[in-house]
């Protein structure tokens, strides 16, 4: 296997710069032990503006920008679902969605800007509201914020997956990560192990209609060239063409790049330096293919290269959700302390 070793180019997300710019405001509504629970379907989120305003400009952006499709799946998904409600008809009922993003268009407002409120009407909930003097002033100020205002309300989903997970952990499955690996991952019942190695595992859930899989696996550090697109695709290929197998003992899964190219960021994980990177899979000798992710992390006090991976195999199933479970797995990892 041949490795360049150059420099790794990454766009920056640090978690906290998708905040900047907002106004954080304080929850106003039910208070305490009284706070209603939310809805809504995952993926869902509730905009609520005027219908002349959702029938026009506005809710052509809004949809041209939250309901574009999700990189790196095999078919067409949306990052959200949108659904609407006019201003003057958002009642307690609509009130209780997870996810709001309430467009106040009013001609006295004399400078625009946006606020994120949390837990408002329900729990748990999260409103980013646009105060805005027009329609043309809404479609700007959404544009402008577009990432950030999509990454809190993925955050969101990410976090209400886990609140799920974390009530149906496997605790010995916990037990084990922390053993093998030094690490705790908040893993909910149904996964079992495939594969347990001392640097590898394949953990995996089976259904009648899909399946979900994460790996794990570990490499001493070495050089920044083990952050890069050209190296964690080789080593994940390296690793999946010896461990994990298809419906026939003679296939193997590797990345399929002819398919959809896969794409690689800079990731703040929790404080540690980590790499994400998104892509399709498929099986050699055998008809199987599906989304993955995977976060490549730097463990400085072992050193070490830690590899989170998660995979898709959703034939007849849309995978947005599914994946979104996987990621929220991965996304719960922590080191545990050296002792």
């Amino acid at each position: 296997m041949i490795l360049k070793n150059n420099k790794i180019g990454i766009t920056l997300y640090v978690i906290i710069s998708f905040i900047l710019g907002f106004t954080a405001c304080e929850s106003t509504g039910t208070q305490g032990k009284g706070l209603l629970s939310s809805s809504g379907r995952s993926g869902e989120m509730l905009v609520v503006c005027q219908s002349s305003a959702w029938k026009g400009a506005l809710g052509d952006s809004l949809r041209s920008m939250f309901m574009s499709s999700l990189e790196c799946l095999p078919q067409n998904e949306p990052y959200f679902t949108l659904s609407h409600i006019s201003n003057d008809k958002f009642n307690a009922i609509y009130q209780k969605q997870r996810n709001i993003l309430y467009v106040d268009i009013n001609s006295s407002y004399t400078e625009a800007k946006v606020t994120v409120s949390k837990d408002k009407w329900a729990s748990p909930q999260l409103i980013i509201t646009l105060f805005v003097s027009d329609e043309k002033a809404a479609i700007a100020l959404a544009a402008t914020h577009k990432d950030k205002i999509m990454s809190l309300f993925l955050d969101s989903e990410i976090k209400r997956f886990q609140r799920a997970q974390f009530a149906q952990q496997d605790k010995s499955i916990d037990k084990k990560l922390k053993k093998s690996y030094k690490l705790s991952m908040i893993v909910p019942q149904g996964f079992i192990f495939a594969v347990k190695n001392e640097n590898f595992c394949w953990m995996r859930k089976e259904t009648k209609y899909w399946s979900q899989s994460i790996l794990i696996y570990t490499e001493d550090y070495t050089d920044t060239s083990m952050f890069s697109n050209t190296y964690i695709v080789a080593l994940r290929n390296k690793m999946t063409k010896q461990y994990v197998f298809g419906s026939l003992d003679s296939s193997y899964m590797i990345v399929d790049e002819k398919f959809i190219p896969t794409k690689s960021d800079f990731y703040d994980f929790n404080g540690m330096y980590g790499v994400k990177t998104q892509g399709i899979w498929k099986m050699v000798g055998d008809y199987m293919g599906g989304a993955f992710v995977n976060y490549t992390l730097l463990d400085t006090k072992r050193n070490r290269v830690i590899s989170l991976d998660g995979f898709l195999y959703a034939p007849t199933d849309d995978k947005r959700d599914l994946l979104r479970q996987i990621e929220a797995v991965l996304l719960s990892t922590k080191l545990e302390n050296e002792t």
